[in-house]
């Protein structure tokens, strides 16, 4: 058994290295037993194509995400801890902004093609003071009588990606993707709540959050939502203020 320290644990996307907090890599099959008749087990047999995901938490020390433009039609490869994979489809990529606090991204990938190597040691590290901050992110269009709630203290940003693999008989491996619904969703949650909306379906308008470090410097894209409302919440606890949570919607494609 080889023993990888965290700082040794290297994650790729398309040769560019991440800044990741945490990293898992998953597959799974699934098969069933053929026996003979009188119950003699003969051999194992799959029943469905090997299922394969990576999930990362992360965070931006330049300028640009590279991981949030694969939102679209083409794959990636990448690596985890040494183990190659390719055929890499962006599922899931979200963003959590709080005061105060490094801004996390997150991602997910369906692999369809297939993984290979081993697990072998490397080295990447990062800068804390160039990482975009909450207490530094300036909120653009950010129209509070819109939202009713003056105060924010967390903004979280989430797009799905709906990826549909087809399997082609006598290939081990999807043939290709067929990419379905793209989703964008942004909730903002904070206190001083003002006018509540009673409505769904309302043109929400667009907001534009931009991540900055403590130089204000921008990390990342710019993000950006335009959609309807779909929840509104509200809640109070014996320990401090009215809180308010609005989710809007925007759906790309």
């Amino acid at each position: 058994m080889k023993y990888i320290r965290h700082q040794e644990c290297e994650v790729e996307i398309d040769n560019q290295k991440i800044f990741a907090k945490n990293a898992t890599m998953q597959a799974s099959s699934s098969s069933e037993d053929q026996r003979v008749y009188g119950g003699g087990l003969r051999y194992y047999s799959a029943t469905s194509p090997l299922s394969a995901t990576v999930n990362f938490n992360y965070y931006i020390t330049g300028k640009d995400d590279y991981i949030g433009n694969l939102t679209g039609f083409n794959p990636c490869s990448g690596k985890f801890c040494g183990i190659e994979f390719s055929g890499a489809y962006l599922t899931e990529y979200s963003i959590k902004l709080s005061a105060y606090k490094p801004v996390e991204y997150n991602a997910s990938f369906s692999i369809f093609s297939g993984y290979r190597g081993e697990t072998k040691t490397g080295s990447f590290g990062g800068s804390s003071t160039g990482l975009a901050n909450g207490a530094y992110t300036e909120l653009i269009n950010f129209n509070k009588n819109s939202i009713g709630v003056e105060f924010p203290q967390e903004i979280n940003y989430n797009v799905t990606c709906e990826r549909t693999p087809n399997y082609v008989i006598g290939n081990e491996f999807a043939q290709d993707v067929v990419h379905g619904k793209i989703t964008r969703t942004m909730s903002v949650a904070g206190e001083n709540v003002g006018s509540i909306i009673n409505f769904s379906g309302k043109d929400f308008g667009e907001i534009n959050v931009s991540p900055r470090n403590i130089d204000y410097a921008a990390r990342g894209q710019t993000l950006n939502c335009r959609g309807i409302i779909t929840s509104q919440n509200l809640s109070m606890t014996n320990e401090g203020l009215l809180k308010g949570q609005i989710e809007i919607m925007q759906s790309l494609r």
